[in-house]
């Protein structure tokens, strides 16, 4: 059995005449926040995607947990203890805060068919349960609007935070979180990355894709880069985002090379070399 908590091996999917993915390999060990880097279109979602059993790779083995997981389907994958959330954000219209999150937990309930029918003691027990979990699960991400606010209306940073509510309603012990910081400024960004801390510290593993930098240096252990469906470096954050072939790729503009510049000087501070 892999003691690795997510064992991508050689996974590749093309969509027609283009290779989104191509014999990709990641291991990320347990309790580890790691990135997956790379411009636009570079693959990241498709292995997001495939990890969760969104897309059916062509080829290729994934291993979560120890557990071949390889063409489940995604409500298989969940059970087996992977959360997701999403680039565009999903949110269930004409729910509140507090439903959207509860909705999360419904995969893990305990209460039969009959017994949810005749709303029995034990149903409305764990309904009771159901909504106090959702709304700890709130205040642990730093949702601050009403939980009875329809959760569409929301800023766009506290949709983002409704939506990784929802994901750890469903008990993971692997969060994929793709562009978890969308929407959000600085400080808001740097309470999300403490959050990914948070969890990490209480076990669970967590894979986002991210193009925040200030957030990929200060929180993500390690990162995979990619570009146009291959991977291009693997290591420390730093490290990888140093290497030519990298900066080429993914700073290749004189804009984005500027603004990583500026957020590493920032970093360092009045007199920082």
């Amino acid at each position: 059995m892999s003691e690795l908590a997510v064992d991508i091996v050689g996974l590749t999917k093309a969509f027609g005449g283009l290779t989104a993915v191509d014999d990709v390999t990641i291991q990320v060990p347990p309790r580890r926040i790691h990135g997956i880097l790379g411009p636009n279109g570079a693959g990241k979602t498709t292995v997001l995607n495939m990890v969760s059993g969104f897309i059916q790779a062509d080829s290729g083995r994934l291993d979560v947990l120890g557990q071949d997981v390889t063409g489940m389907r995604p409500f298989q994958i969940a059970r087996r203890g992977v959360g997701r959330t999403y680039q565009n954000i999903r949110l269930f219209p004409g729910m509140t805060v507090l439903e959207t999150v509860v909705a999360g937990a419904y995969g893990q309930r305990r209460s039969t068919i009959a017994g949810a029918l005749l709303m029995s003691p034990a149903e409305r027990r764990e309904r009771r349960e159901m909504r106090a979990r959702a709304a700890d699960l709130l205040d642990r991400v730093g949702c601050r609007a009403p939980h009875s606010a329809l959760a569409e209306t929301l800023s766009y940073g506290d949709q983002r935070r409704v939506e990784i509510a929802r994901a750890l309603a469903t008990n993971p012990r692997v969060l994929l979180l793709d562009e978890p910081t969308a929407g959000m400024n600085d400080a808001e960004s740097q309470e999300v990355g403490q959050l990914l801390v948070e969890l990490r510290e209480s076990g669970l593993t967590l894979i986002l894709i991210e193009h925040n930098m200030r957030l990929v240096e200060d929180f993500c252990e390690t990162v995979s880069v990619m570009n146009s469906g291959a991977l291009l470096a693997e290591g420390a954050p730093t490290w990888c985002l140093e290497q030519d072939k990298v900066k080429e790729a993914y700073f290749g503009k004189r804009s984005d090379a500027a603004r990583i510049a500026t957020l590493r000087r920032a970093r360092r501070g009045p007199g920082g070399s």
